[in-house]
């Protein structure tokens, strides 16, 4: 709801109110009192040019036109918005939680907002314990997927199915990735200002491929490189990098090995 609004709203609680008061019940929102002031008077200035606010002596009145605009900010935001979130409650929740505290906060302070939201709301409390129930379903079933999904996990590991291991691109991560070099490594990139800093013999096609006994030269080069995008084969392990951070692709024992290294 915009400030506009939140003024309106006062106003229609008090029926009248003076400026400092109004000023008193605004001042909140702002870091200091010169903001809260100029704030204020704008705000009412467009309302006031809108004719939905209007003076006698010192104090404010909120005018038929101005009660409209709050009844149609209770049809068409809030209470619309929850209405149509009602129809897929499970898919809008957060949202639905999110509407209905603000709705029962402001609908506590306006009696008058609270009537507008009754007249126009689709949805009852009824439909809220509804939800609540089905909350309640949907957790005992997601406890049960989990349950089921954990029991998946443990086999595929003994099957020794694909798995992922992250891991940062450092020391620790090239002395493990050495003891894994065959007779040669190869290395696939397309980041440019890293190729310039490979030397023209290991490189053929969109490869860099190096001798086991030259494997070290090549990761302190990517060592000093270890936030370019690169993607390392290993025996049997593919090594994904990026951003100093590195994914390694093998079967789940493989990668256990790996690991302990």
């Amino acid at each position: 709801m915009t400030f506009n609004n939140s003024i309106l709203l006062i106003l229609k609680q008090y029926k009248s109110i003076e400026f400092n008061e109004l000023l008193s019940k605004i001042s909140s929102r702002y870091t200091n009192s010169s903001s809260a002031y100029s704030a204020l008077s704008r705000a009412l200035k467009n309302l006031d040019s809108l004719g939905q606010v209007k003076r006698k002596d010192s104090r404010i009145f909120i005018t038929d036109k101005g009660l409209a605009s709050i009844h149609v900010e209770m049809k068409e935001k809030l209470v619309l918005k929850l209405n149509e979130a009602f129809k897929k409650p499970l898919i809008n929740l957060e949202e639905i939680v999110q509407l209905l505290i603000v709705l029962s906060e402001r609908a506590s302070e306006s009696n008058d907002l609270l009537q507008g939201a009754k007249e126009y709301a689709e949805f009852t409390i009824e439909d809220i314990s509804a939800l609540q129930d089905a909350i309640t379903e949907q957790q005992e079933f997601i406890e049960k997927m989990r349950s089921l999904l954990g029991v998946q996990e443990e086999r595929f590991r003994e099957l020794d199915f694909n798995d992922c291991l992250e891991l940062v691109f450092d020391k620790k991560f090239v002395e493990k990735a050495s003891s894994f070099v065959n007779d040669k490594i190869i290395v696939k990139t397309n980041d440019k200002d890293l190729l310039e800093k490979i030397p023209e013999v290991w490189q053929k096609d969109a490869s860099i491929i190096v001798d086991k006994e030259f494997s070290k030269n090549l990761f302190d080069i990517l060592l000093d490189n270890s936030l370019s995008e690169f993607t390392i084969y290993l025996e049997n392990i593919k090594c994904v990098a990026s951003k100093g951070m590195v994914n390694c692709y093998s079967s789940h024992k493989l990668l256990n090995e790996f690991n302990k290294k």
